[in-house]
């Protein structure tokens, strides 16, 4: 064995054979990877909900937005007409701009709140249907499973649950 490996061919043929083992072997680990993944795949499912007409559709919650807003304007606006009697124009104009960022910023908590149910809504649907991903229908131009109506009846029956909770606590007191 030792006076073979002494002669260099013989040595380039034995070192060409294990490389050539050896990516044969991770070849073949590869292969075999990739078929797992191909396998998971189709177990994964991908929702889609229309948001825009979940907004729409749903009568209380543009309601609950209007009024949400209705009553930050005029608030803001009761506390601007107070404090700004005495003001001369540049002031009105420098307090005016201040009241404007603190309604984004009410606007902003108002729709991070709307939002937030219409999250929650999603999630419980997406849980019961067993699915890995959900996204706006506006963003897929093929394909998912269309869980609206879902998210539609469960957004709803939140909503009345936490109309139901605040009646019950405006009657307690």
């Amino acid at each position: 064995m030792m006076r073979a490996m002494r002669n260099k061919y013989n040595v380039k043929v034995v070192s060409f054979v294990v490389a050539a083992v050896f990516v044969l072997g991770i070849a073949a680990y590869a292969m075999m990877g990739m078929g797992n993944v191909a396998q998971a795949a189709p177990t994964s499912s991908i929702g889609v909900v229309d948001q825009a007409n979940i907004i729409k559709d749903t009568s209380s919650l543009g309601v609950e937005y209007q009024q949400q807003m209705a009553a930050a304007a005029q608030q803001l606006q009761s506390e601007f007409d107070a404090k700004s009697a005495n003001m001369s124009d540049a002031e009105k104009q420098q307090y005016f701009q201040e009241m404007q960022k603190q309604f984004n910023a009410k606007q902003a908590e108002i729709h991070k709140n709307i939002q937030g149910k219409i999250d929650n809504a999603v999630k419980e649907v997406a849980d019961k249907k067993g699915l890995s991903l959900v996204v706006d229908k506006a963003a897929v131009l093929y394909g998912g499973v269309d869980i609206t109506s879902e998210v539609q009846t469960a957004l709803n029956n939140a909503l009345t649950k936490e109309a139901g909770k605040e009646q019950s606590a405006e009657t307690k007191k």
